[in-house]
């Protein structure tokens, strides 16, 4: 556990420090994650829904581009399903620390400035709670990888700081857990028997930050002149 740790921070840390001279802007963000887990054999009489966390992020964008940047992230996300079994409702909750890298694609107009995330997550399972099927949670794996895709807007300011809102909706790449577990099946024939499982996960995420822009004058609003008339003239 320790060794895994170690590797992921030492994957973040020499990642962002790479980019460091070509840094653009730092930033913060946090939000509500809602999500649940796909099982590729249901439980007798189960089914998974929604569950509601939150999440929190540390970035850094890279470069300055008009239109294209590079965003690397260290984030912080509560996933997990409920699982509805019979007539109650059980938790199992998966916490993750994640690396995120994306590329970002933006349109600057006069007061926003619209744009698209794409990219991997390297998600690491801090911690998980499981109500109920705890063979197949405590078996998930340390790492896996994702893939998300965001929209957002920011707000175009004349000073350092500008606030965004963005919407991710994240899936899982490498499944997070394939393997054997023992039925809780209450249908006597299939009970305390082993069946194969593969559990895949996805969530959105709605987030508001702020960042911190070294450089304000590349956030400039553009101006529309189609006559073709000297700025300034009158």
């Amino acid at each position: 556990m320790r060794k895994s740790r170690l590797v992921f921070a030492i994957l973040c840390l020499s990642s962002l420090s790479a980019g460091a001279q070509f840094l653009y802007s730092l930033g913060i963000a946090a939000g509500i994650s809602y999500g649940k887990e796909g099982w590729s054999n249901e439980q007798w009489s189960s089914q998974e829904k929604y569950l509601l966390g939150f999440n929190g992020a540390v970035l850094a964008e890279f470069f300055r581009d008009e239109n294209f940047q590079w965003r690397s992230e260290l984030m912080y996300n509560q996933l997990g399903t409920k699982e509805a079994v019979a007539a109650d409702n059980y938790v199992n909750r998966t916490n993750y620390i994640s690396f995120n890298n994306y590329l970002k694609i933006k349109y600057p107009l006069f007061y926003f400035t619209p744009y698209i995330l794409i990219g991997p997550r390297v998600e690491y399972l801090l911690s998980r709670g499981a109500a109920v099927f705890s063979d197949a949670i405590d078996g998930m794996y340390s790492f896996h990888i994702t893939g998300a895709v965001g929209i957002g807007i920011e707000k175009i300011c004349f000073g350092h700081f500008k606030p965004f809102l963005e919407l991710f909706y994240n899936r899982d790449i490498m499944p997070s857990f394939i393997g054997h577990v023992e039925s809780n099946d209450p249908y006597q024939p299939l009970k305390g028997t082993t069946i194969s499982e593969v559990i895949n996960s996805h969530d959105y995420e709605l987030r508001i930050g702020v960042k911190y822009v070294f450089d304000r004058r590349s956030e400039c609003p553009r101006v529309i002149n189609p006559a073709g008339n000297p700025v300034g003239a009158q």
